[in-house]
């Protein structure tokens, strides 16, 4: 059944060449009530413009899945900002193909807030709604059709605070003439009239440009900046590859984030108490304000291969145990956290997390075990033999848990971040501070959305215990320390 209304998407979606995805759309039968939506929320034009655009979209039966009255309600005019909203979430900025999607990674929506993507062998899921139909290729993008409506999570108010002074205005300066304005940033400015770049960085943009200064153009080793200056496509590539769509200021970049440039590559994000990195170079002057954008002095010339750093930290929950049969779920928390968390003179504050996520799990009721028991490790991995996926609910081998319960969070968010955790279960993303031993970024949605668990049973049948051996701590029961 699922197989044969695939096959008639891709059939319809194809049948006519040269169009947008919202031409897309309108074509698609099963996509109605999204053309309804989007033309209910003023957004039919946008999304025909230039783009380029990734768009997830969600079928008419994901939207008659809806509680009842949330899609009529959402049409009302006077609810068009949170139709926009809705809508907005399912739309990222740029062009990404299935083939591109990182297992765990977090991707900012045009409506400003992150969907979670997680792959499973062939199947990939945005946040919780399933990829159905991958990579319909448009004139201006691309659309995954999903079996589920992407709800954004609920923004959290913003208390009033007192009167500061007005953020800096654009300077009337554009982003070339400020480089011109700026002698340490000769070199670039040089570089950039040599590759014709000077008239598109003088162009409307917005743009993002993370500006080398002189000295990182002099340390690159010998030779190279000459050769680059008389090898115009790539000193052209070079250049680009430090420019981005949009304005985005400093306090917008997200430790772990990949942000693309203009080319389509990808630069890696580090954030942490010794400020903003990107792949190899560090932000030394930050938010400098142009008439088309802003610009980011850095200490480096940007390396297209950043190596990017990937944390692991895997925990197992044990259930079961009767007659020596225990099931086994495994999650990594590693791509879920900030990566200044693991380095080396964070340790203390890395322990105190995993000490409160095994005593978390750790569910007594009286003097009776509720939860799983939990411990650091895999469930396969060569350590046992629990190597046999279990099939969840809707036929997948994994279960989407709440990884960021309240008793957790309360204590690194409210406690820690003034911020109402227990209530609106979101908070804003702002940078951590591993000085103050404050973790903020944990608690904003980056972090904190649900989280696949794999399942697993042994390979074995049958009563083994010395095979299918299960945990290989005792069910102690943990007292909650305070993180």
């Amino acid at each position: 059944m699922f197989k044969s209304v695939a096959l008639f998407v891709i059939a319809t979606l194809c049948t006519v060449q040269a169009q947008t995805v919202v031409d897309l759309a309108i074509a698609t039968p099963t996509l109605s009530t999204l053309v309804t939506a989007l033309k209910a929320g003023g957004l039919v034009k946008t999304l025909s413009g230039p783009g380029p655009f990734t768009v997830f979209a969600p079928t008419n039966d994901a939207f008659d899945a809806l509680p009842p009255g949330v899609l009529a309600k959402l049409l009302i005019p006077a609810n068009n900002a949170s139709l926009v909203d809705v809508l907005t979430y399912h739309v990222l900025g740029a062009k990404v193909e299935s083939r591109q999607f990182l297992d765990g990674e977090q991707l900012r929506t045009l409506e400003s807030q992150y969907i979670t993507i997680r792959v499973a062998g062939k199947n990939i899921l945005i946040n919780t709604a399933k990829v159905t139909t991958a990579d319909v290729q448009a004139t201006n993008g691309v659309v995954h059709i999903i079996d589920a409506v992407l709800l954004p999570p609920a923004a959290p108010p913003t208390p009033p605070g007192p009167p500061g002074p007005s953020p800096p205005g654009p300077s009337p300066q554009n982003i070339v003439e400020l480089a011109q304005a700026t002698p340490s940033l000769s070199t670039l400015v040089t570089a950039l009239s040599a590759a014709s770049l000077v008239k598109t960085l003088e162009g409307p943009g917005p743009f993002t440009v993370f500006a080398p200064n002189n000295d990182a153009f002099a340390n690159l080793p010998d030779g190279v900046l000459a050769m680059l200056l008389k090898n115009i496509p790539e000193l052209a590539d070079l250049l680009t590859f430090h420019v981005v769509s949009g304005r985005i200021a400093a306090a917008d970049i997200l430790d772990g984030e990949r942000i693309e440039t203009v080319e389509g590559k990808y630069i890696m994000a580090t954030v942490n108490s010794q400020g903003v990195f990107l792949n190899n170079a560090k932000v030394i002057t930050a938010d400098v304000n142009a008439s088309n954008g802003v610009v980011h002095i850095i200490d480096a010339v940007l390396n297209e291969d950043p190596s990017p750093r990937t944390n692991h930290l895997w925990f197992r929950g044990w259930t079961g145990g009767g007659a020596g049969r225990y099931e086994c779920g495994e999650v990594d928390a590693g791509p879920r956290m900030p990566n200044s968390l693991f380095d080396p003179e964070n340790k203390v504050a890395l322990d105190r997390y995993i000490n409160v996520t095994l005593s978390l799990w750790q569910i007594y009721i009286g003097n009776i075990r509720r939860g799983p028991l939990m411990e650091l490790g895999r469930c396969g991995n060569g350590e046992n033999n629990y190597t046999t996926p279990k099939t969840a609910g809707g036929g997948v081998p994994y279960e989407l848990v709440n990884w960021a319960p309240v008793p957790l969070m309360k204590g690194i968010c409210q406690e820690k971040c003034n911020c109402d955790f227990e209530n609106i279960r979101s908070c804003p993303d702002v940078p951590d501070d591993p000085a103050a031993e404050e973790w903020c970024s944990l608690c904003g949605p980056k972090f904190n959305a649900n989280i696949n668990i794999y399942l697993f049973v042994c390979k074995k049948s049958g009563y083994q215990p010395e095979v299918c051996a299960g945990p290989k701590l005792p069910p102690t029961k943990y007292e909650m320390p305070t993180f």
